[in-house]
């Protein structure tokens, strides 16, 4: 009998197995792979993803040249917790004011809208009178200029007496932009004492830019409509639960996110966040039960 008798039946030829263990020819070497080319980050430039929109101001007919970001060009990397995008070495948030260089009147890109005679009355008064000119971009905005348009913004929407929401919208683009200037800080360029000095200035200002954006919501939320600040419902309490969690407003939070996870009409997107921050809220009251 041989090794492989009766292969024949399955039309295999037959073979001599008299020299099965001969060493098998040397295989000719395969040509080398070339090695794979390096695809080399491509280095973010700012002004690639920005352009000038023309705006009429609502409150003095001048033209308004402001720089917008262009759509779909920035790429996302990663969502905070608060709900704060944040792109590859880009933050939108700098172009989101609309300032007035002639009367002063500034207001967030998605606030844009025609202004009453008593509103226009009311920033001429307060702003327009006594403006001197606000920091003009050339190309780029860069996070002293933002922080400074913010801040106008907040005054107009103080003196045309806007709604809570819109106030609370623009402290919380403040906080993110705070946090967002914080993080593109290079220690290593930087004196150590400088570098120290600058992060808490900035993080204090975030904090007081939070704290008045979760004042603003809380209120808006119990005397407007939705959708409020381009948010429906149960993602302005799922916004107002992770604020009450960093103000250690433990019971407040607990009682947004069940009311997010019990609701119908979260969506799966909401309730995947909410579960997250419900399994922090357990971690921290069976720390404080301990």
């Amino acid at each position: 009998m041989g090794l492989l008798d009766g292969l024949e039946k399955l039309g295999i030829k037959s073979m001599d197995t008299s020299n099965l263990f001969e060493e098998a020819p040397q295989k000719e070497e395969a040509p080398a792979r070339p090695e794979p080319k390096k695809v080399e980050k491509k280095e973010i430039n700012e002004e690639d993803l920005v352009f000038l929109k023309k705006y009429e101001c609502p409150v003095c007919d001048s033209v308004i040249q402001s720089l917008t970001v262009k759509t779909g060009k920035a790429r996302l990397i990663r969502i905070d917790k608060d709900l704060r995008q944040v792109y590859d070495g880009f933050e939108p948030i700098k172009y989101e004011p609309v300032v007035c260089n002639k009367c002063g009147y500034s207001v967030m890109s998605r606030y844009y809208a025609p202004l009453t005679p008593s509103q226009k009355k009311a920033v001429i008064e307060a702003i327009g009178n006594s403006f001197r000119g606000a920091s003009v971009p050339d190309k780029t905005v860069s996070y002293p200029e933002a922080l400074e348009h913010i801040s106008l913004c907040l005054a107009s929407a103080m003196v045309k007496r806007a709604k809570a929401s819109e106030k609370a919208f623009i402290c919380l683009k403040g906080g993110w932009l705070c946090r967002s200037y914080k993080e593109s800080l290079d220690e290593t360029k930087m004196d150590p004492e400088d570098y120290k000095i600058q992060c808490e200035e900035l993080q204090k200002k975030e904090k007081e830019f939070l704290d008045n954006a979760y004042d603003g919501f809380v209120q808006a939320r119990q005397s407007e409509g939705y959708p409020m600040a381009g948010m429906d419902e149960k993602t302005v309490d799922y916004l107002l639960a992770v604020m009450a969690l960093e103000r250690g407003q433990i019971d407040v939070s607990s009682k947004l996110i069940a009311g997010i996870l019990t609701s119908p009409s979260s969506s799966p997107r909401i309730k995947e966040k909410a579960r997250e921050i419900k399994e922090e809220l357990l971690t921290i009251m069976k720390k404080q039960k301990g």
